[in-house]
């Protein structure tokens, strides 16, 4: 008579194997100079668009709610109090991404680091006494589990109805912060277990200009930090979350995951490297067009104030996200409207000369001068774009002068167009001269970044972060 056994121990998943491995070896002593500075740069980059967030939107009531609830005192919120870190890293992961000004993997077509760090800098104040290199190791790992996720998942976030920043981040998030609570292998192989039952994300709210677009990766920052502390308490999660038989891939992706791909010089290349930091406010889908129209409005020169007629094509899905003609695209009452509008992002390149935070305060909606700009401005597909990347734009002007165009496959701020370091402390700054930070503390705060790997205490930088605005 047969009987049934219990599997002996955790089933194989060699694309889950080969991360739970790199975690055990991973030193950050022994990653190269280029590959710590982006790291840093990375860490900069982001901190500064969470302190600018802070100050766009404060701590909206629905927010409040979440703080009001109190607990265990774990971890800051930015200009809040502290609470429990799980709470903490939702709050922050929001604020970090309400201005759409953090990074993004193009290829993978995700922002990197928005639910690892916010998980990682939570997880660190819980635990206490995290050094500056644990805790970079920690983001580390989870940015590049997030972004091989990406770069291996062939479906295009349109067909699939997902936003990969929040359903790949939560398997980052929970690494980051399982890094830190309880390295374990088995730990960590029932945390990455424990967050694909909680693991969401979705377009819905992209294509309807709601906010939960932006609280996505806070959730899945939570998410992370819940499933590495129910891991540690000894919740046992699923042992192939990612393709197993009802994992990820079949469940999520139609099958559409490449581990292969996904993981290409593993520990030796490190997709982090290939991160795109943005220099405006919007979608990275917008980008493209707005490098675009910038490059055009300068060769124009006075000729730009002759514009009757642009056009702006793009990809499939790029236009499906940011280029269909609807009423909320050319006319925007909310700030993700405008966000995640070629209309709205075009229009400000081409009569302001910049598209920045400042902008999403005082054009939304927007006023006659920059809707009369919308009016004259169309989007287009590119038939042959359809691959699931970022994609190029072309923006073409027509008036008394003829015909002008100016293409872009790369929009400013990716690898191989990339803000370099002057740039993108330029941006720092920018960011925290947005939210009123005195110069002295904005210095402060840019040196424990750029040097966090030599603080012996973590805790020491959230708290900075924590006090810079209020």
């Amino acid at each position: 008579m047969a009987t049934d056994t219990a599997p002996s121990g955790p089933r194989a998943e060699p694309l889950l194997d080969a991360f739970l491995s790199l975690s055990g070896t991973l030193r950050w002593s022994d990653l190269s100079p280029a590959t710590r500075h982006n790291l840093k740069r990375e860490l900069l980059d982001y901190f500064g668009a969470a302190i600018a967030g802070r100050a766009a939107v404060g701590l909206p009531p629905w927010l409040r709610v979440l703080v009001d609830c109190g607990g265990t005192p774990d971890a800051h919120v930015l200009g809040g109090p502290r609470i429990p870190a799980h709470t903490a890293a939702l709050c922050n992961g929001y604020l970090g991404h309400v201005l759409e000004l953090d990074d993004t993997h193009d290829e993978a077509v995700l922002h990197a680091g928005a639910a690892a760090i916010p998980a990682a800098l939570a997880a660190a104040s819980r635990r206490g006494g995290v050094d500056g290199a644990t805790f970079c190791e920690a983001v580390l790992l989870g940015i590049e589990l997030t972004c091989r996720l990406g770069v291996g998942t062939r479906l295009n976030l349109v067909e699939g109805g997902w936003i990969y920043t929040a359903l790949l981040g939560h398997f980052g998030a929970a690494l980051a912060a399982g890094r830190i609570l309880d390295p374990r292998p088995d730990t960590l192989r029932d945390a990455l277990g424990i967050v694909y039952c909680l693991t969401s994300g979705n377009h819905a709210s992209t294509r309807e200009g709601a906010t939960t677009k932006h609280v996505q990766p806070g959730i899945a920052a939570s998410n992370g930090v819940l499933a590495a502390l129910m891991a540690g308490g000894g919740l046992d999660g699923v042992s192939q979350p990612l393709t197993g038989e009802d994992g990820l891939d079949r469940v999520y992706l139609h099958g559409r995951l490449d581990p292969a791909r996904a993981l290409r010089d593993l520990g030796r290349l490190w997709e982090l490297d290939r991160l795109s930091f943005k220099p405006y406010p919007s979608c990275r889908f917008t980008h493209p067009a707005i490098s675009a129209a910038l490059e055009l409005r300068r060769q124009l020169g006075d000729d730009a104030n002759r514009i009757e007629r642009v056009e702006a094509l793009m990809g499939a899905q790029s236009h499906d996200v940011v280029g269909r003609d609807v009423a909320e695209k050319r006319s925007p009452s909310k700030r993700i409207e405008a966000q995640f509008s070629v209309f709205w992002t075009v229009a400000c390149a081409l009569e302001f000369g910049e598209v920045t935070p400042s902008q999403l305060l005082e054009e939304i909606p927007p006023s006659p001068r920059l809707a009369r700009m919308i009016a004259r401005i169309t989007a287009g597909v590119v038939d042959a774009q359809t691959a699931r990347t970022i994609g190029s734009c072309t923006v073409r002007a027509h008036g008394p002068f003829g015909s002008r165009e100016v293409t872009h496959e790369h929009a400013k701020g990716h690898p191989d167009h990339p803000l370099d370091d002057d740039e993108l402390r330029a941006k720092f700054d920018a960011n925290l001269r947005f939210a009123k930070v005195d110069r002295a503390v904005a210095d402060r705060i840019a040196t424990m970044i750029l040097d966090v790997d030599r603080l012996a205490d973590v805790g020491e930088l959230a708290a900075a972060l924590a006090g810079a605005v209020r």
